[in-house]
Order: structure tokens, then C-alpha cells, then sequence
């Protein structure tokens, strides 16, 4: 039987980014909200199966519809495995809407903190971890 392959293109309403970092979830979210008077919190836990093995990742949220911001800061490397596989090294994504990357020059002022050992951009369809992306967009009850 034919197969049949679907060439689409997706359309991601965000960037995101990589950390590297040798702190825990919650004072890396401190800090980033020092840097950006942000209020990163804690949102939910999301699940990726690699393979056969299941993890958990913890995600910190902060979202303002005044100012439309959704940021969420994600603990990507757990002893269990990682979230995204193309982003292994990293222990962080950090996702932005669009727009926060260039308008709060995000990159420079995070390379600035002593607690960043690494920042960089990534590609969310290379790093493996897209369909989790995605699922931050579906509210919990």
C-alpha cells in the first residue's frame, strides 16, 4: 500500500529558547522575574515518553493579557531523561510569544546572570520537544 506524506509547514506563535544552568526550577524562575519583573509560577507538571521511558518536567508560567505576555520556563533535563532530545545539554526552555524575544532583548540580559552558564535560541521542530510546546496552549481546569 502507498503511503502517503503530508508536507506542511507549522506555524509556531512562539520562540524559544535553551538554558543551561547548575540551579533548581524555582530559583531560576526568581530569577528570571528579578531580571523581567516578571511573576513566573507554578503551573502544571507536563509528561514526555521517549522511547519507553516516561518523564515528568516541571513547567513555570507567567502570563499578562495587558501587556501579552505568555512566558513559561520548563525544566528540561530530569535524572529520568529529557523533554527535548535536540536540546539534551540544556537543563531549561524557556518559550515566549512572539514578540518578547526582540522587544525585552531577552538574550543579552539572561546571559548577564551569574546563574546562566548558556542561553541560546532553538529551533521548537529541531529540539523535539514541540508537541509538548503545544500542549502548554490547552488550560488546565
Amino acid at each position: 500500500m502507498a503511503k502517503l506524506h503530508l508536507d506542511m509547514e507549522i506555524e509556531c506563535d512562539f520562540d524559544l529558547l535553551g538554558m543551561g544552568s547548575h540551579v533548581g526550577s524555582h530559583r531560576m524562575a526568581w530569577e528570571l522575574n528579578r531580571i523581567f519583573g516578571w511573576k513566573l509560577a507554578f503551573d502544571r507538571e507536563i509528561d514526555s515518553k521517549i522511547k519507553s521511558v516516561e518523564t515528568r518536567h516541571i513547567v513555570l508560567r507567567y502570563c499578562n493579557e495587558e501587556e501579552g505576555l505568555d512566558i513559561a520556563l520548563i525544566l528540561n533535563r530530569v535524572p529520568e531523561g529529557v523533554l527535548a532530545p535536540g536540546a539534551s545539554s540544556l537543563d531549561y526552555l524557556l518559550r515566549l510569544g512572539h514578540g518578547v524575544l526582540a522587544s525585552e532583548n531577552v538574550i543579552n540580559r539572561i546571559r548577564n546572570s551569574n546563574l546562566v552558564t548558556l542561553v541560546t535560541f532553538l529551533n521548537p521542530e529541531k529540539s523535539g520537544a514541540l508537541e509538548a510546546m503545544f500542549e502548554l496552549d490547552i488550560y488546565k481546569e
